[in-house]
């Protein structure tokens, strides 16, 4: 494992840094404290306004769990401590105890995860003061089935915040995040931007949480993935700066840091370059990302190609990837290879006819391995897409992708219609196949689907959406695996209540 650096003599005594870590300490009050204080602004104000808006999910999932089994040591062919069990997968043998160690699939078990999303949106009592919240509650209906990930974490809040905006500058103060070239990070604390003409300038800092989880870093959903996980929180704190001078053009530079709570080590310190511009019906894109910590491009992209609002059009992308972790993680530890990629797209659309169609391909080249045997070092992709617009109400899609690489290769087909006879009812069908050739054996797997959708008002502020699906896993050509045949079914109930800002008093 790669534990946090800490340089010696190491100590961030700089005054960004200083308030980064006040700010973190308060975190828990603040956001307590700011929420308070909002809502009971948003109620009491004379012009105030609140909304809130919810998503209510019930699914239900079948699938057959992998379970330890074993069996004599002389039932199994072969020789030597790894053979092969009845099933096709490896078994671990000991002359010792005379028995083999396999994984098979198990019983066919359900779940039903039930999840609850509140979004809630006041305003008013104070010009350009407004507070969001974001708060999910989940559990599992029945008693019957294994444990749904996350099952026993009842109740989170994605987050919650204050914001206000007054001429140039905009803050926010609570639980929030942050999205841009780095990916998305959610952190406890203060986001301030300031814009002028074509420029502007955000800086944040905070209590840094787990991306996408909403979790410290020392939360028991990391320790059950990381075997040694950090021992101290994590405080973040970056700055980013845009400039736009039209609407074709743009150029982004971000800079974000994350340490350790005490401020002791550095979990991760990185920048992030993003530029775009339009000319003459062409566009180009440049992505670059920087691990300072390693001295390492994790990301150098350049895309070029035409616009998208013609009826033909094509791109050339150029591509430098290198995996990224996190200082306190493990995973860094494996040194897993990047890989260098040219892709190309082409789109087209048929004159005078309802049809539109996609094409894209690309080659990689994969760095060297230290696996101690031979493995490919390139590797494709392939695929296309086609559109079918009939009429207004209908639209049928298909796509078929292929990807060989080291190790591994899949391919997908997907077949959909949807019908929309107004703009709040949709009724459709989806069908699919995918195929997986498993990594470094020989055989074939190919899971069947069938799927239908469907969504309807049950009134002007309430929306009913059903899907239900059948997933048939074949094995052929001698593969082994697990049996991954599932039926899902789901149902969710999307609801309002309150105006819209945006509207006026209007519903």
């Amino acid at each position: 494992m790669r534990s946090p650096v800490r340089p010696a003599g190491y100590r961030l005594r700089h005054p960004v840094a200083a308030t980064a870590y006040a700010v973190a300490r308060g975190t828990a009050a603040a956001v307590a404290w700011m929420a308070a204080v909002a809502c009971l602004t948003v109620s009491r104000a004379q012009a105030q306004g609140i909304r809130i808006s919810g998503v209510t999910a019930l699914q239900y999932v079948e699938l057959r769990p992998l379970v330890t089994d074993s069996a004599p040591i002389a039932t199994l062919p072969g020789t030597g401590e790894w053979r092969t069990s009845p099933g096709g997968v490896p078994a671990l043998c000991s002359d010792v105890t005379g028995f083999c160690r396999f994984e098979r699939s198990g019983s066919r078990l359900g779940a039903m995860p039930l999840l609850q999303d509140l979004t809630v949106v006041g305003w008013g009592g104070m010009e350009g003061l407004s507070f969001r919240a974001d708060v999910r509650g989940r559990t599992r209906a029945g008693s019957a089935g294994f444990a749904w990930p996350r099952a026993d974490d009842h109740f989170d809040v994605l987050d919650a915040y204050a914001e206000l905006e007054r001429g140039p500058w905009h803050g926010r103060l609570g639980r929030q995040w942050i999205t841009g070239g780095l990916g998305t990070y959610n952190f406890d604390g203060a986001d301030a931007t300031w814009r002028r003409a074509a420029w502007a300038v955000e800086g944040w800092a905070g209590r840094a949480l787990l991306g996408g989880l909403n979790d410290t870093y020392t939360s028991s959903e990391l320790a059950a993935v990381e075997n040694l996980p950090p021992g101290d929180g994590g405080l973040i704190f970056g700055v980013r700066g845009r400039y736009r001078p039209d609407a074709r053009n743009a150029a982004t530079l971000l800079y974000q840091r994350i340490l350790v709570a005490d401020r002791s080590g550095l979990y991760s310190e990185r920048v992030a370059f993003d530029a775009s511009m339009r000319r003459l019906g062409a566009q180009a894109d440049l992505t670059l990302t920087y691990d300072l910590a390693f001295g390492d491009w994790n990301e150098a992209r350049v895309r070029i190609g035409t616009g998208a609002y013609r009826s033909t059009g094509a791109s050339l992308e150029v591509r430098r990837s290198r995996p990224y972790f996190d200082l306190w993680t493990i995973w860094g530890a494996f040194a897993p290879v990047g890989f260098d990629e040219a892709r190309a797209t082409a789109f087209w659309k048929l004159p005078r006819m309802p049809v539109t169609f996609s094409a894209r391909g690309a080659y990689r080249l994969y760095a060297p391995t230290d696996a101690g045997f031979e493995l490919r070092t390139n590797g494709w992709r392939a695929g296309g897409d086609a559109t079918w617009t009939p009429s207004a109400t209908m639209v049928v899609t298909g796509s078929y992708d292929v990807d060989i690489g080291s190790g591994a290769a899949n391919s997908d087909g997907r077949l959909a219609a949807r019908w929309l006879p107004q703009s709040d009812w949709s009724l459709g069908m989806d069908l699919s196949v995918t195929q997986n050739i498993y990594e470094f054996r020989v055989g074939t797997g190919r899971i069947y689907g069938v799927a239908l959708t469907g969504s309807m008002p049950v009134r002007p502020d309430v929306r009913l959406a059903v899907d239900a699906g059948l997933f048939q896993h074949v094995l052929s050509n001698g593969a082994a695996g697990p049996d991954w045949t599932q039926r899902r079914v789901s149902a969710r109930l999307e609801w309002t209540v309150g105006r819209d800002p945006g509207l006026g008093a209007m519903r």
